[in-house]
């Protein structure tokens, strides 16, 4: 049967029966030593199960009015003891977790007993600053906790969230983020290493990576910024077609290909890149995109055997006439080489790309024809 030990006396204390006397005695009159003992020898039979059902009554009787110390050591001591385990009854939790911010921090930190809504009260009552951050760093939090840290636009707490990968994010939450702390170099790199980001937001990483090398750029070399423009433009549409050389649905694509369209980033430049790749979808998504129709009504036109289909949706979409020859030859050769089984990428693309494309054009003065293979051999 346990036994509390009180080092100034002789007998052990038989734990079934102690009276309130001797809590009181034992919890507050004896020194903060022997207090301290006999804390962390309930706390750890505790955590350990070593009690039976009437002996865990007893002991979290004692975890209750321990809580409730006077002496601030006796309370940060008990925090520290309960914060991993899973057994304290949750009203023991809360009122450590709504004490000074030394004795709230380890239970707010990792104590699975405090629920979503705990979590969210805290952060709505809380000024402290230091015990939001704690729940920023919690693993696992809910997307409901992380809006309710990114509605608080504290920049070290929204750093600390981005930071921890293990938190839930939906997509209005980056957005927000990225929206609020544009200008926060560490936030959004640290955006940038998270895992599994949506589409939409990858891209707007990559924008904003792109202008602070234009900026960086213009800086260093002391030059005027429409001579790093081009650079940086071009930096940033293999980077977001780079998004589409996986295993990207169509759903996807369309999603990122509206992106771009909102923010003026579905250039004519971007679009015949992609073709350039090999992108199929991308270069599809967007002519439906511009042209205001459906994906499978474009894909007809684009793949129509004919000669007006594709023609006819190249010029709604507003794309420069004087490529439409070259890439028209252009699109059939990537079409081939898309159609066979064999996932032909980098050099071995564009060599295949380019040899086809002059076989097609068989001498023939093709407008910018020279212009579009140099593409190839650049975006590969």
């Amino acid at each position: 049967m346990p036994k509390l030990v009180d080092k100034n006396s002789k007998n052990s204390v038989n734990f079934l029966a102690l009276s309130k006397e001797d809590v009181d005695r034992l919890l507050h009159s004896e020194t903060i030593e022997v207090r301290l003992e006999i804390i962390k020898k309930v706390a750890d039979s505790h955590l350990n199960r070593k009690y039976s059902l009437s002996e865990v009554g007893i002991a979290e009787q004692i975890l209750r009015i321990i809580a409730k110390d006077t002496e601030l050591k006796i309370r940060e001591m008990l925090a520290d003891l309960l914060r991993h385990n899973p057994y304290i009854p949750r009203d023991i939790i809360i009122v450590l977790a709504s004490d000074v911010t030394s004795v709230a921090l380890p239970i707010i930190s990792d104590s699975t007993i405090l629920s979503e809504e705990d979590l969210l009260d805290i952060i709505a009552t809380t000024k402290e600053i230091k015990k939001k951050l704690a729940i920023s760093q919690r693993k696992n939090i809910s997307k409901k906790i992380s809006k309710a840290l990114i509605d608080t636009k504290e920049e070290t707490i929204i750093a600390s969230l981005s930071d921890n990968i293990t938190a839930e994010i939906d997509e209005i939450g980056y957005e927000t983020i990225i929206a609020n702390h544009t200008k926060n170099q560490q936030i959004i790199d640290s955006l940038a290493n998270r895992p599994a980001l949506p589409i939409t937001i990858v891209e707007k990483i990559i924008a904003l990576v792109s202008t602070a090398l234009s900026d960086s750029l213009r800086k260093k070399y002391k030059i005027a910024a429409e001579a790093v423009e081009g650079e940086s433009e071009r930096t940033r549409e293999i980077a977001t077609l780079q998004l589409v050389d996986g295993d990207l649905n169509e759903k996807d694509v369309e999603k990122l290909v509206s992106q771009l369209h909102v923010f003026g980033r579905l250039t004519p430049s971007i679009i015949l890149t992609s073709l350039c790749r090999g992108n199929l979808s991308f270069f599809e998504a967007s002519l439906a995109k511009l042209s205001n129709i459906p994906l499978a009504n474009a894909k007809r036109l684009i793949h129509d055997k004919g000669s007006l289909g594709f023609k006819a949706l190249y010029a709604k979409a507003g794309l420069p006439e004087k490529f439409f020859a070259a890439c028209k030859l252009l699109l059939e050769v990537v079409s081939e080489i898309r159609s066979s089984k064999e996932k032909i990428i980098g050099n071995k693309y564009s060599d295949l790309a380019v040899k086809n494309l002059l076989a097609k054009a068989g001498g023939q003065n093709i407008d910018n024809l020279s212009y579009i293979i140099a593409m190839i051999r650049q975006t590969n």
